[in-house]
């Protein structure tokens, strides 16, 4: 019997120090991602590494460009249904166009055409990488090269609060409600 006692608060303990240890990796999960060096800073040099990972990982074909395509995302944003497949083009045939979604030119439509300054139709890494130096120069508020926890969590904030103007919650009507489908 004490030993099941025993087996009991050690199992619920495990747990509590797991649910007390959990909140603090999440909050510094993002920083990880680049923060190669370990001490809880992402320094510009670091930023410009992972956006070029980031580059490297998107360039399916590694020509060193990124096409609308390749920006496609390669699962469905949560909350929707994934898309139907199209046919495959015939032999020779371009593929069809991306589905329109924000923007009315597919995914990420006017987040590519941000990105592709040089109007080219493509984005290569310079590109690539002043708009990341851009982001990062933007989350640097106090101009030392680095962004500590605290400027991290201003620009999330920044970024709820530019999310809740644009989408559900600012001025815009929330999206209609799905219709029931006849026989159901």
């Amino acid at each position: 019997m004490n030993r099941v006692f025993l087996a009991a608060a050690l199992a619920s303990a495990s747990f509590m120090a797991v649910a007390l240890v959990g909140p603090t990796a999440a909050q510094t999960a993002p920083a990880a991602r680049g923060d190669a060096n370990g001490d809880g800073v992402l320094s510009r040099d670091e930023a410009m590494a992972q956006a070029d990972a980031r580059f490297d990982r998107l360039d399916a074909n590694k020509d060193g460009k990124l096409t609308p395509d390749e920006m496609q995302p390669r699962r469905p944003m949560s909350g929707t249904a994934p898309a139907a497949s199209a046919p495959p083009p015939a032999d020779g045939a371009s593929p069809p166009p991306p589905p329109p979604g924000p923007g009315g030119r597919g995914f990420g439509g006017r987040m590519f055409a941000r990105l592709d300054t040089n109007g080219d139709g493509v984005i290569d890494r310079e590109e690539y990488r002043a708009q990341a130096a851009q982001r990062f120069d933007r989350m640097d508020t106090n101009k030392d090269g680095k962004v500590d926890a605290a400027e991290r969590q201003a620009a999330r904030d920044a970024m709820e609060q530019m999310r809740g103007r644009r989408g559900n919650g600012g001025d815009m009507p929330p999206p209609p409600a799905p219709a029931d489908k006849p026989g159901q």
